[in-house]
């Protein structure tokens, strides 16, 4: 009984623990670190330009591994074939602008559920979006107000979540997560087994005691003749 209860205890504590989810790349230099994950990038972008203009820092070091194994062009229309295989498999990560990534995640947490992918917390770029007018336009200043006026009000980030839905759910996934699991007999099986083994053992125990018990009181009570 006092294995029959650490065992049920054991169990409804595994199920409620608190699950910690590893997220080893925050910054360009965790990957740079680990030889043995490979980089993907898209050729002839933005970002593609601020690592070949780099002279100092993370992006420098990226640039001095161009050409090597462990950095590989995809195409953009690639990526979410990549992010599906290579990503997901822990071999590769991919450095591209986060713009990009607004219309892969979403589509694979709307298939799975689950926010299987996550963005570094450290920015290395900057991807500049606005309305162009021509130069010295006297709408310039009426343009400017209205752009930082959508921002700041939250109306973009409105447009973005209509536009790509679920486009919010994985951009900061926790890392700590409370999973609670409905107790069952698949997750307890081996608590009744640990259980029956033990009954098993119990009664060939009980029964040696009482073959091996008889036998020695048949021998005492013989008498010589």
């Amino acid at each position: 009984m006092v294995v029959l209860t650490q065992s049920y205890v054991g169990n409804l504590m595994s199920l409620l623990a608190v699950r910690y989810i590893d997220q080893p790349y925050q910054r360009l230099e965790d990957v740079l670190d680990n030889s043995d994950v490979g980089i993907i990038v898209v050729p002839n972008t933005l970002i593609i330009k601020y690592i070949e203009t780099a002279t100092s820092g993370p992006l420098h070091e990226l640039g001095k591994l161009i050409g090597t194994k462990r950095v590989s062009y995809n195409k953009f229309a690639e990526l979410a074939n990549s992010m599906e295989t290579v990503v997901r498999a822990a071999t590769h990560v991919i450095f591209d602008l986060d713009i990009n990534f607004t219309n892969m995640l979403p589509k694979s947490f709307s298939l799975t559920g689950r926010c299987d992918f996550y963005l570094s917390r450290s920015v290395y770029a900057t991807n500049p979006l606005g309305m162009v007018t021509q130069k010295n336009s006297l709408f310039l200043p009426r343009i400017n107000k209205l752009s930082y006026t959508l921002v700041e009000s939250g109306l973009y980030d409105q447009w973005m979540k209509y536009s790509e839905p679920n486009s919010i759910m994985c951009k900061n996934p926790p890392r700590i997560i409370t999973v609670t699991t409905i107790l069952s007999l698949t997750s307890l099986w081996g608590m009744f087994v640990v259980l029956g083994y033990g009954f098993t053992v119990a009664v060939v125990v009980l029964v040696m005691e009482l073959v091996c018990g008889g036998a020695m009181w048949g021998q005492k009570g013989q008498v010589a003749t």
